[in-house]
């Protein structure tokens, strides 16, 4: 792992943290279904599931699913009350169901803005209460580049990445019936994640 995945991964690791205050804030998660889309190793799924809440975590990298699901089991299983969370391989645009809370981090990354609003749409038509987004945002791009290009001289090796902006996805929200609620931001030296809570409008 180098230098700067490392630092990519502290960061998520910031913005799960975020994401659980975002999320206690409101009350107890006993009960509450919660659908974690793109929940790489189960960061959030799994401390999701420590609170009570009732998880359905799904990834697009089977591994993922696997590493996320033995995580759950070293630290759920023997525990009276908690729920296990449901993992499953499959992309986003396969999810159904309806639950109270959708969680999306990092992972509209993947998505350049015309995709993204219709992934939007989609995560907030599973949503009943709430849907929290984490997104790359644009305005920290250059920033970003200037500071990967200053340890990698020579042709960026950055994979495809999107960067949305806050506005643009707003307006995706906006367009279904939803309002941002409460916004966060977390950043390290090479990453960049906003976060949103979106509530029905």
């Amino acid at each position: 792992v180098n230098k700067v995945q490392l630092d990519i991964r502290i960061g998520h690791a910031k913005t799960v943290e975020s994401v659980m205050k975002m999320l206690l804030d409101e009350g107890e998660l006993k009960g509450v279904s919660v659908c974690d889309a793109g929940c790489g190793t189960g960061l959030l799924a799994v401390p999701l599931a420590k609170e009570g809440a009732v998880v359905y975590a799904s990834d697009i990298s089977s591994s993922m699913v696997a590493e996320a699901t033995n995580k759950a089991k070293e630290e759920l299983q023997g525990k009276e009350g908690l729920q296990m969370p449901k993992f499953e391989a499959s992309d986003l645009e396969s999810l159904t169901g309806k639950y109270d809370t959708v969680v999306c981090l990092d992972v509209l990354i993947h998505y350049p803005q015309n995709k993204a609003d219709g992934m939007i749409a989609h995560l907030a038509s599973l949503a009943e209460n709430r849907v929290i987004l984490s997104f790359a945002p644009k305005t920290f791009y250059y920033d970003l580049l200037k500071r990967i290009g200053e340890l990698f001289p020579g042709p960026s090796k950055a994979t495809r990445a999107y960067l949305h902006s806050e506005a643009d996805i707003e307006q995706a929200l906006q367009k279904v019936g939803w309002k941002i609620r409460k916004r966060g931001l977390t950043t390290t030296q090479f990453y960049f994640s906003r976060i949103v809570e979106a509530v029905r409008a």
